[in-house]
């Protein structure tokens, strides 16, 4: 065989025994901690994904029996049990012992008060898991964003990066009731002024491109520049921190 044909074939093989080897990439993350955890996706997401984050559904409602026609009027005329209960025989008379009889009969001697059967005995550990206090859940993603590769001091949404936009559109579009605030965020590299200035307009981009493409209320949506103020990395300069979030407008 050739010297260039096994060249050829090797530098084939080696880049998929790499793919085979370095195992599925995330295609989705939650970044940040408390009350700042984002849900970044590093691929355009459905619009199942975005709407589990920004508005999931509402929690399930329990059952509840309603009483109709001639049975309510004959609820409403039924006695209601009262939280008073009487226990023993009603209290002696008021007047003095002097004016009683002499042949007095002797009072009936009140009966035992009945004592609650005794549950059997829980194992230790039963009781130490009753009274364990239930753990908190932990908190979850409230807003999305995307790493939005734009151009050094450019605003101008990449043509790559359209289809993730176009998914929060969808969601909007499905969604008429849901508005959304759209941050553009930082680094630290460069000054605060330039920083803020700059991810104030990346975030009117986003939502410009939603009312012209998208057809979205210009209302439904609000932009915010927060330059560097707001990482999520715990390095400030760290490129992670570069992001437009997406997040239910209050």
């Amino acid at each position: 065989m050739p010297k260039h044909a096994l060249r050829y074939v090797t530098c084939l093989a080696l880049p998929f025994a790499a793919a085979v080897y370095a195992g599925p990439v995330l295609a989705q993350a939650v970044e940040g901690s408390g009350s700042s955890k984002v849900m970044m996706f590093d691929r355009p997401p459905s619009v199942d994904e975005l709407r589990e984050v920004v508005a999931p559904e509402a929690k399930v409602r329990t059952r509840s029996i309603e009483i109709v026609g001639g049975a309510a009027s004959g609820a409403a005329q039924r006695p209601r049990p009262t939280d008073r209960v009487n226990y023993g025989a009603p209290p002696a008379s008021s007047a003095p012992e002097a004016s009683a009889p002499a042949a007095q009969a002797p009072a009936p001697q009140k009966a035992p008060p009945r004592q609650p059967p005794q549950q059997a005995a829980q194992p230790a550990s039963q009781q130490t898991a009753a009274a364990a206090p239930p753990e908190p859940e932990p908190a979850k993603a409230q807003s999305f964003g995307f790493r939005i590769n734009f151009a050094f001091n450019s605003a101008e949404i990449p043509k790559e990066f359209y289809s993730y936009i176009d998914s929060v559109g969808s969601l909007m579009t499905q969604d008429s009731q849901l508005s959304l605030l759209v941050e553009g965020h930082t680094d630290a590299v460069g000054s605060l002024n330039y920083n803020q200035a700059l991810s104030e307009r990346r975030a009117i981009s986003v939502g410009e491109y939603l009312v012209r493409v998208h057809h979205i209320d210009p209302q439904r949506i609000a932009v915010a520049g927060k330059g560097p103020t707001d990482p999520i990395a715990s390095d400030p300069y760290d490129g992670r921190n570069r992001r437009v979030e997406f997040k239910p407008a209050r």
